[in-house]
């Protein structure tokens, strides 16, 4: 089973911070945005992708920036607000094959060098991993079928918050080659799927674009007990990913590692300057 990644990475750094909490490690926009697509652009190497920034706006450092990348696509034009950028990025998905991943991002998360390595090994293996009905069916079983015939999203986090007793819920828990995989209910407008699972969705996805709002997206889209008409999400345990914001980041990862790595290895290109 083969795998194509679209990667449809949303940047803009026109605002520093949506909810003005400041970025780790006394990173500004320009620089989270670089480390960013650059973690993720190195994660994608042994994978088949295209890889389309959606610019709103990009400053002429970054547009100099990508220029670098010569399989990177860079669609850029002023479009003032986070919910048309996303509504243009709901639009590309859209037409993509059905049978292929698109991952909806946004400019602010980290990757591990191995997220794709761990993502693709699940996804090749999702219906083994995600069976939840044996030849003997216990009242679980009856209520909710088997998750593996339920549409599939990869939220690429762990966010902190749900392990903070206010946020603690039942989960499935799956285990693959590489990580654990937890089910969640809820997650921000980064998330990965079949383009056909947008398609199923396409009605409740576009409407959250409006705001946006990522619990009308998580209110509508992800199972929590029963899956009738929803998607299973899953995020992994240790998480791929990091939201880059105070606070939020993704726990027992060393991003500061990490992120120093990421930016050695553009200074040796001549794409960082301190």
């Amino acid at each position: 089973m083969s795998i194509k990644y679209h990667i449809l990475f949303r940047a803009c750094d026109k605002v520093e911070s949506v909810h003005k909490v400041r970025r780790p490690f006394g990173l500004n926009k320009v620089q989270t945005i670089k480390l960013c697509f650059y973690s993720m652009y190195q994660a994608l190497q042994n994978e088949e992708f295209q890889f389309t920034i959606i610019g709103d706006d990009l400053s002429n450092e970054l547009l100099e920036f990508f220029k670098y990348f010569n399989d990177v696509k860079v669609d850029n034009a002023k479009l003032g607000s986070a919910a048309k950028s996303l509504q243009k990025q709901i639009d590309i998905a859209l037409t993509i094959p059905n049978e292929e991943w698109v991952y909806m991002c946004e400019d602010d998360y980290l990757h591990t060098t191995y997220a794709f390595k761990h993502i693709s090994e699940f996804v090749k293996n999702s219906k083994k991993y995600t069976q939840t009905s044996g030849k003997k069916k216990n009242y679980m079983n009856r209520i909710i079928g088997d998750l593996s015939d339920i549409p599939l999203i990869i939220h690429t986090p762990d966010y902190p918050d749900r392990y903070d007793p206010p946020w603690k819920r039942q989960s499935f828990i799956f285990l693959s080659k590489y990580c654990h995989w937890r089910q969640i209910s809820n997650t921000t407008h980064t998330f990965l799927l079949e383009s056909k699972t947008i398609k199923k969705f396409e009605k409740h996805i576009k409407a959250s674009a409006v705001g946006p709002s990522d619990s009308k997206l998580s209110e509508k889209v992800y199972g929590r007990i029963f899956f009738k008409n929803k998607s299973l999400c899953l995020s992994p345990i240790h998480g791929l990913s990091t939201h880059m914001t105070e606070g939020v980041m993704t726990p027992l990862v060393d991003w500061k590692k990490i992120c120093q790595e990421n930016i050695e290895q553009m200074k040796h290109k001549e794409l960082w300057l301190d």
